[in-house]
Parts: structure tokens; C-alpha cells; sequence
């Protein structure tokens, strides 16, 4: 049986129960891995699976159910399942699919699927890990004995069938490619744990995602990952106090998704904490512009339609500093009076969650360069530590990067702790670069930071 012909049984048996919607949306993922440590192919094989999330809606109450499925039996059983969970929830008026005029799909091939990497071979891609190993070593001798790689890739058929009408499916690929180095000291070090600590913890980690086979770049994912560890070398703690923060393209993706948390529907409606304003309303500097899109060509996050079965779009979430639009499915989307403009994703909440596609903060006229030289005092942030918790009250993080002094990169950081008011350190952001890197599915250049609390943790 198809995977269409399962998504419409699925329709169809939830019609027979009484059901008003259903949305049954199907994914058959095939999963090929290959990893390589020391020379050596230490994983190599693959999965397949079918799963399907079914989604129920009858008199304002909605239930979600979603497991494996090979056979009529077991997609009955799961319809037996949402049925039993329907009648235990409660009511929501903003429960229920897609609105008709919200459904479609993108029109045009988006470059989201490689026949050449849906096909790679289990041994071609051991030979991949195998010289992205070597690649490693290319750049640094001392690595030879502690590389760590895996590539996997997943080719998905994602399948949505609707009571209201909507039937269609579409193909992607995508190959992630990560590096770990570590440097020949630090497996010395453990062995004597007396030694230099400057020669502790030097570990490089560096990923690569791709929707295309020509998209793996062995040379620049290596140079990364030996980047991350040599650069902690002769590392020292920081001053203590406040002072400029510059956040590379690295670190600065991680306030771009901190953005678009607080920008989705879920925030706005659910938590009056975790929100920073209202749509027209300046919620920080003029120097950021957000956009979300989802018609990028090759992009990671780009899809024909969302697991609603909506049309997704290019929309600007932040314009100069001002709130333009919020990340919404329908649920949110009705809860807050507007439309679903496709970030609809499948979860276990009959609501569905949101999420972005490819989204980032627009390049600036700075250079990186320049921004550094004017700095007299202060804390380049390369990468941070910890994962922080979105509250428009505060933003507080581990990091590691360069102390800067007189303009100039005076010496690395391991560890310091960054902390500032929310809302004051967005207000707070006085340039923006130029090296905008689009190609992760969270972007940012570089954002310099007027002011932040600064203080050294090791």
C-alpha cells in the first residue's frame, strides 16, 4: 500500500468514527550512516520507517495520536487510540485544520531533493568520513589519532491528506556531516591530571548540512572543527565588568533563534513573560531586520506546504527594530486573529507546534574587522556554552571567545558569563555586519552590543 493510500484509509476511517477533520500526515524516512574514528568505519547501516501523526477534531476537541504504521491493523488500532484520547480533552473554539483559503503549495522546484544522495551508497559514504577524517589531519598533525566523523543522511517522503481536500506529498534530502577533533594534549592531560590545563579541553566540533550530495565541503567543515580547538589555545580568564560584546556569526545565530521564539505564536499567547511586545510595536534595535523563508532554494528549512497543508512564504517577523509579524499555524493563527503563514510542524498537542524554515538577521554595512579595531576594551563571543532560556526579563550565557584589548584580539576565553536585561541588550545593538553566512537554517552576521555584564568563570 502507498503512502497516499494510507493517508486517505486514515481520512477515511476517521470519517467512519465520526470525526469533523482530520489531517493524517505520513513521513517514510530511509536513514544511512557511516562513522569513522581513527581510520577505522566504526558505524555503517541503515533504517527505514513509516510514521504517521493523525489528527482528530469533533465538536471543538482535538486529539493527536502518531506511531509506526505497516498495515491496515496497526493504522486502525492507532485511529482506535486518538478516538479513546478524544474523549477525554476539552474544547477549544481554535481547534480544527487549515482554512481552505490558507492551504496550497509553492509552486516550482525549491531544490530540496538529491537523487545523487538518496542514492549514495553505504560505502561511498564511508569513504566520505573516511577523507573528511583525513581532511582533518591535513590541517593539523597533532589531531591524527582523535577525529571523530559521521555523516548521515535522510531521504523523507512527506505525505498530508485532509478531510477538507488537501492531497499531496513531496521528496527532500539532507546529509549532516559532523567533526570532532581533539588535540593530542588533552588526551595527554587526562592521563596526567596535573599537567598544563591550557592543554585541556582543546576539542574542535564542526557541522555541515546539506540538501545536495556537491553541498558536502569536506575542506571548509575541517577547517572549522581545527579552528575551534586551536583557537583556545593559551587561554585566560576575563576581566570582570562592563563592556562592548561583539557576537560572531556563530554565537549570533543563537540570538536570532532566541528572536523567533519570542516572535511565534506560542509565546505571545501563552506567556505574558516570554513575549517581547506586540505586532507594530519597537521591541529592539533599528539596526535588526528578522526575516523567515521559506521559498529559499536548497535551503534547510524550505518545504512546499507545512504539516497543515499551507502554503508557506518569505515573511519579515522584525523590520528595523519593529515587531512585523509572529511564526503561526492555524491554532495561533485563529487564538491571535490573524492567518497561518506555514510554520505549522507536528507534535504530540492536537495545536501543532511552530516553527521557523530558514530564517536571519539581515546583513549590515560593518566590517567585522573594523567593529574589532574599535573596540578599546571588550569580549568577542565565538560560541556559547550554555542554552538560554528566553525571557523577556533577562539573557544570560556561558561563552567562550577572544578578549579584546586596544582594537586587538589579546588572548582567547574559555569560559566567561555574559548578562544583561533582555530587552536592553536588543535595544543595545549598535552595528551589524556585513558577513551574512544564509546557508544554516538560523543565520546572523556579526552583532556588536553596546554594553553587557561580563564575568570570567574559569
Amino acid at each position: 500500500m502507498t503512502d497516499s493510500e494510507l493517508a486517505e484509509n486514515a481520512v477515511r476511517l476517521c470519517q467512519k468514527r465520526g470525526a469533523e477533520q482530520i489531517g493524517a500526515l505520513l513521513i517514510h524516512q530511509e536513514e544511512k550512516a557511516a562513522g569513522v574514528f581513527d581510520r577505522q568505519v566504526q558505524i555503517s547501516g541503515m533504517s527505514e520507517t513509516a510514521r504517521i501523526i493523525l489528527r482528530v477534531f469533533r465538536d471543538h476537541r482535538g486529539a493527536v495520536i502518531q506511531g509506526n504504521i505497516s498495515s491496515e491493523k496497526v493504522l486502525e488500532a492507532l485511529v482506535d487510540q486518538a478516538f479513546g484520547i478524544l474523549q477525554h480533552t476539552s474544547p477549544d473554539k481554535y481547534l480544527g485544520t487549515a482554512e481552505l483559503s490558507e492551504v496550497g503549495v509553492i509552486e516550482g522546484d525549491l531544490q530540496i531533493f538529491d537523487e545523487r544522495l538518496a542514492r549514495l551508497p553505504l560505502n561511498r559514504m564511508e569513504e566520505i568520513a573516511l577523507a573528511a577524517e583525513q581532511a582533518v589531519k591535513q590541517q593539523d598533525i597533532r589531531t591524527e589519532h582523535l577525529i571523530t566523523t559521521n555523516l548521515q543522511v535522510q531521504t523523507q517522503t512527506v505525505t498530508l491528506r485532509t478531510s477538507e481536500g488537501f492531497s499531496n506529498s513531496y521528496q527532500h534530502t539532507i546529509a549532516t556531516l559532523v567533526l570532532n577533533a581533539v588535540m593530542e594534549g588533552y588526551a595527554n592531560a587526562i592521563a596526567k591530571p596535573n599537567s598544563d590545563p591550557d592543554k585541556r579541553d582543546l576539542i574542535g566540533t564542526a557541522t555541515a548540512v546539506t540538501r545536495s550530495l556537491d553541498g558536502l565541503d569536506l575542506t571548509k567543515t575541517a577547517a572549522r572543527a581545527v579552528q575551534g580547538l586551536t583557537s583556545m589555545t593559551g587561554a585566560r580568564s576575563s576581566p570582570a565588568g562592563e563592556f562592548p560584546v561583539l557576537f560572531s556569526p556563530l554565537a549570533a545565530r543563537g540570538i536570532a533563534a532566541m528572536l523567533l521564539q519570542l516572535c511565534s505564536g506560542p509565546a505571545t499567547l501563552l506567556s505574558e513573560v516570554a513575549t517581547l511586545g506586540k505586532i507594530g510595536e519597537t521591541i529592539c534595535s533599528p539596526q535588526l531586520t528578522l526575516v523567515d523563508d521559506a521559498t529559499k532554494k536548497k535551503g534547510i528549512g524550505s518545504s512546499p506546504f507545512d504539516h497543515e497543508g499551507v502554503r508557506p512564504s518569505r515573511k519579515i517577523i522584525i523590520e528595523k527594530g519593529v515587531l512585523q509579524d509572529y511564526l503561526l499555524n492555524s491554532y495561533y493563527g485563529r487564538a491571535l486573529r490573524r492567518s497561518s503563514i506555514g510554520n505549522a510542524v507536528a507534535n504530540s498537542d492536537a495545536r501543532f507546534g511552530v516553527r521557523h524554515s530558514n530564517a536571519y538577521i539581515e546583513a549590515g554595512a560593518s566590517d567585522p574587522n573594523d567593529l574589532v579595531a574599535d573596540i578599546k576594551r571588550g569580549f568577542l563571543v565565538t560560541r556559547f556554552l550554555s542554552y538560554s532560556i528566553p525571557l523577556s526579563r533577562g539573557f544570560t550565557q556561558a561563552a567562550a571567545g577572544f578578549w579584546i584589548e586596544d582594537g586587538k584580539l589579546d588572548h582567547p576565553v574559555r569560559a566567561a558569563a555574559i548578562v544583561a536585561p533582555l530587552r536592553e541588550m536588543l535595544k543595545n545593538v549598535v552595528a551589524v555586519g556585513k558577513d551574512l553566512d544564509s546557508d544554516a537554517p538560523v543565520a546572523s552576521p556579526t552583532l556588536l552590543v553596546s554594553k553587557m555584564n561580563v564575568s570570567p568563570l574559569l
